[in-house]
């Protein structure tokens, strides 16, 4: 058998399509936990139904009072940790909202936003890496940065100002956790593109590799939403028969798809996309701004869910799938003013949904380490 030059398989091993099927471990199995209510029992009924993967955002305005390691509050954050290491879960842990200490001078109070100095974040998420170093297996930095009231207010959306939170974060984690894995932000579909509210998510993509955010993340972070689309549909397939929420990428899952060719654009698609949020919405009457959750039924919602998981596994570079959510709904808001019962596998009495028992019986190879 023929040799081929070094220089043509190191060409070979740099082209995204051809490069070694070990960068693409496959799909896992996960979902978005509340930490905030019986988290434990959150994660056995996870593990019940075949998952191994928990979402859980930790929010660093209220852990954090003041600047400097010893003023952190650990207590909520350990028990996450020690809980998650009770029951064989890896944690996806989702880092956002600034403390009002690290704000910037101008600050819009009425939101959320970043840090005036990405150091500030850094080591943060540093501390964090190095109290439990192989126990937190990846980190998202932030969470919806495409979108106003995510990042400090209107007209303040800026990837570039992104990208550098992102390198510093990623640089203060792999110092203390070498293996652990840094993964971009999920973007929002918003089908806005103003700047000011909102950026359109392939574009925000687009403008976080001109940024260099390339260099510091292992995976790209996506939120794909299904609205009330099947998840095999696309801008000119509507095999659900409703006539609302149509026609543009964001409303269909498969816009993850449009991500990949921007990362391949960049000479970055050996890496993974992580769903580190995805799923459907089913309630009647639906609370204001999620009435495509009146077109799906409670069966639709389990049948798009493991569908969607199998669409993945065919796209060699998903990786881990966080379901939005496992058990917000019994905590939400008496309207469901956001949603989170109308997405939730459980009930609020915590009883399972079509949904959960779907995912529980359907098929999961294991194709990662």
């Amino acid at each position: 058998m023929r040799r081929l030059p070094l220089l043509l398989l190191v060409l070979i091993g740099s082209l995204p399509f051809l490069s070694c099927r070990s960068h693409y471990p496959g799909v896992g199995y996960g979902m978005c936990v509340n930490p905030n209510d019986n988290f434990g029992y959150g994660l056995s009924l996870l593990k019940q139904a075949g998952f191994d993967w928990a979402k859980v955002q930790i929010r660093w305005e209220e852990r954090q009072g003041a600047p400097g390691a010893e003023n952190i509050d650990w207590g909520f954050i350990d028990n996450v940790v020690n809980t998650a290491q009770q029951y064989n879960v890896k944690l996806l842990f989702s880092v956002v909202t600034a403390p009002r200490w690290a704000r910037p001078a101008d600050t819009d109070w009425s939101v959320p936003g970043p840090p005036a100095n990405p150091q500030d974040y850094a080591a943060f998420v540093g501390a964090i890496a190095a109290r439990h170093p192989g126990k937190v297996k990846a980190y998202e930095i932030w969470n919806e940065q495409n979108l106003w009231y995510e990042w400090g207010g209107q007209g303040r959306l800026n990837a570039g100002q992104y990208v550098d939170l992102l390198r510093a974060a990623y640089a203060a984690i792999k110092a203390a956790d070498p293996d652990a894995m840094v993964i971009s932000g999920g973007l929002t579909p918003t089908g806005i593109d103003d700047g000011q509210i909102a950026y359109d998510d392939l574009h925000y993509l687009q403008m976080m590799y001109d940024a260099g955010a390339k260099d510091y993340c292992d995976a790209v972070g996506a939120h794909p939403g299904g609205y009330n689309n099947a998840p095999g549909d696309d801008p000119s397939t509507n095999t659900t028969g409703t006539a609302n929420f149509k026609g543009h990428w964001s409303f269909y899952l498969r816009r993850f798809e449009q991500y990949h060719e921007v990362m391949n654009q960049f000479w970055d698609g050996y890496k993974q996309i992580w769903f580190t949020e995805f799923g459907w919405a089913s309630a009647w009457p639906a609370p204001a701004g999620y009435e495509f959750a009146n077109d799906n039924s409670e069966q639709e919602q389990a049948d798009f869910l493991v569908q969607a998981y199998s669409l993945a596994r065919s796209r060699y570079y998903v990786g881990p799938m966080m379901v939005w959510n496992l058990n917000y709904a019994p905590a939400a808001e008496p309207a469901d003013t956001y949603a989170k019962a109308a997405f939730s596998l459980l009930r609020r009495d915590w009883s399972p949904r079509p949904a959960y028992w779907a995912l529980a019986n359907m098929f999961k190879p294991r194709q990662y380490p």
